[in-house]
C-alpha cells in the first residue's frame, strides 16, 4: 500500500512540474529544428542560423505583366484557299496515279488519269457541233448578205441568224467542257482526240488524303483526292458566347498540343465569327499562326487555346511564398530581426492571377515578404 501511494505522489509532482515549465519557458530553437509560435497573433520566430540552413529568402513584391486569359478549343485547319478537293467532272475508269498520301504537288501538276467512252463522246460532239457552226456561219452570212440587197426575205434571214447563234452556244459550252477537263480544244477542232483525261492539282501544296486504286471507276463530283497548302494552315477556335464581348481582332493567341503542352505558339487573331452554333453555344473565331511554325502543324490537329484580352502590369510574388489556410492567401512578413533571431507574421493578402509561377499581390505596401522557404517554415509550426 505504501508503496503504491509513493508511485502516485510522484506522478503528480511530475505532472505539475510539466505544467509549470509549459507555462514559464520557451525552448529556444536549434539548428536543424523547426520554428515556435511566440503568440496568438501570428507571429513566428526562427534563429538567424536556421534561416541561414534552410536557404530562405526576404524580398518585396516585384513588377510583372498579367494576362486576362480566354481559353478555348482550337483546330488548326486550312483556308478556303488553301485546301482542295479533287474530283473530276466526267465519269472514267482510273488509269495512272501518280501520287500519294504526304507528296507534294505543284499547281497544276497530273495527279491521276481517266479513260472512258464519255471521254471520247464528248470530243466527239464538239468536233461536230464545231465544224456545223462552220456550215451554218457561212449560211447566215449569205443570207444576211441578201436580205441587206432586199433579195432574201426577213424570214429566211432570221431562221439563218437563230440557227448559226444555236450552234455558236452549244459549240461555246462544249468548248468550255472540255478546258475544264484539261482537254485542249484546238487538238479536237484539227481532228485530233484525246483518249486519257489528265486530273491536274489546283493549288500546290501536300496530298493529306488520296483514295484511289487502278481501274476504279469515278463519277463526277466524286472526291478522290484532298491538297492541303500549309502555309496557309491557320488556327480556328470555339469560344463560348459569354466571352466574345472581351475579343478584337489583333488579341494575340497563345495555343499548344496536347503531347507538348510546354512548347508555346503564337497566333493573332483575326476573324471573330458572328452566329453562335445552337448546340455547342460557341462562337467560331479565326488566328493567323505567325512565323513558320505552321510547318509543324497537320491539317484537322487539335490544339489548347487561350486568347490574351488584357495585359497589365502588377505586383507579384512566387507562388510559394503564398500559405493558403482557410480559402484564404496568406504571406509571412518579417516585423523583427536581431542579431540571432528572426520574427515573423502571418498577414492575409488579396491575390489575382498567376503566370510563371508568380500571383498577382493586389494589397499596396507590403514588404519583405519571405518568399522563399515558406514552405518549410510553415510546416513545422
Amino acid at each position: 500500500m505504501k508503496f503504491s501511494l509513493l508511485i502516485i505522489s510522484l506522478m503528480v509532482v511530475f505532472s505539475l512540474f510539466s505544467c509549470h515549465r509549459g507555462k514559464g519557458e520557451e525552448t529556444t530553437p536549434t539548428s536543424g529544428e523547426a520554428i515556435a509560435v511566440t503568440d496568438q497573433a501570428g507571429e513566428i520566430t526562427i534563429s538567424r542560423e536556421q534561416f541561414e540552413s534552410m536557404n530562405m529568402e526576404v524580398g518585396d513584391p516585384a513588377s510583372m505583366m498579367f494576362s486576362d486569359l480566354v481559353s478555348a478549343n482550337g483546330y488548326i485547319m486550312a483556308s478556303p484557299t488553301g485546301c482542295a478537293k479533287i474530283s473530276t467532272l466526267i465519269s472514267g475508269r482510273v488509269k495512272q496515279i501518280y501520287f500519294s498520301t504526304g507528296d507534294f504537288v505543284n499547281s497544276g501538276q497530273t495527279l491521276f488519269s481517266l479513260e472512258g467512252h464519255e471521254i471520247i463522246l464528248l470530243q466527239q460532239s464538239y468536233a461536230e457541233a464545231f465544224h456545223r457552226l462552220k456550215l451554218l456561219k457561212a449560211d447566215y452570212d449569205r443570207v444576211q448578205m441578201l436580205f441587206n440587197e432586199k433579195i432574201a426575205a426577213q424570214k429566211d434571214f432570221l431562221k439563218a441568224e437563230s440557227e448559226y447563234r444555236i450552234a455558236q452556244a452549244e459549240v461555246e459550252g462544249l468548248r468550255a467542257r472540255l478546258k475544264m477537263i484539261y482537254i485542249d480544244p484546238l487538238v479536237v477542232e484539227n481532228g485530233g482526240i484525246v483518249p486519257v483525261l489528265s486530273v491536274k492539282s489546283p493549288i500546290s501544296g501536300t496530298i493529306t488524303r488520296q483514295q484511289l486504286v487502278l481501274g476504279q471507276n469515278l463519277e463526277p463530283f466524286e472526291s478522290a483526292m484532298e491538297v492541303v497548302n500549309a502555309a496557309k494552315l491557320r488556327l480556328k477556335l470555339e469560344l463560348f458566347e459569354k466571352s466574345i464581348s472581351d475579343l478584337e481582332a489583333g488579341q494575340q493567341v497563345i495555343f499548344s498540343t496536347p503531347d507538348r503542352p510546354d512548347r508555346k505558339f503564337v497566333a493573332k487573331l483575326t476573324h471573330i465569327g458572328k452566329a453562335v452554333s445552337p448546340e455547342a453555344r460557341t462562337v467560331e473565331c479565326f488566328a493567323e499562326i505567325k512565323g513558320d511554325d505552321k510547318k509543324l502543324f497537320l491539317d484537322n490537329m487539335y490544339v489548347e487555346c487561350s486568347v490574351v484580352t488584357l495585359e497589365r502590369k502588377a505586383m507579384a510574388v512566387p507562388e510559394e511564398a503564398l500559405i493558403k489556410e482557410h480559402e484564404r492567401d496568406y504571406v509571412l512578413v518579417l516585423t523583427e530581426e536581431k542579431s540571432d533571431q528572426m520574427t515573423f507574421r502571418q498577414i492575409p493578402v488579396q491575390t489575382g492571377s498567376t503566370r510563371q509561377g508568380y500571383t498577382e499581390i493586389l494589397d499596396e505596401n507590403i514588404t519583405s515578404i519571405l518568399i522563399k522557404g515558406v514552405y518549410n517554415l510553415w510546416s513545422g509550426e
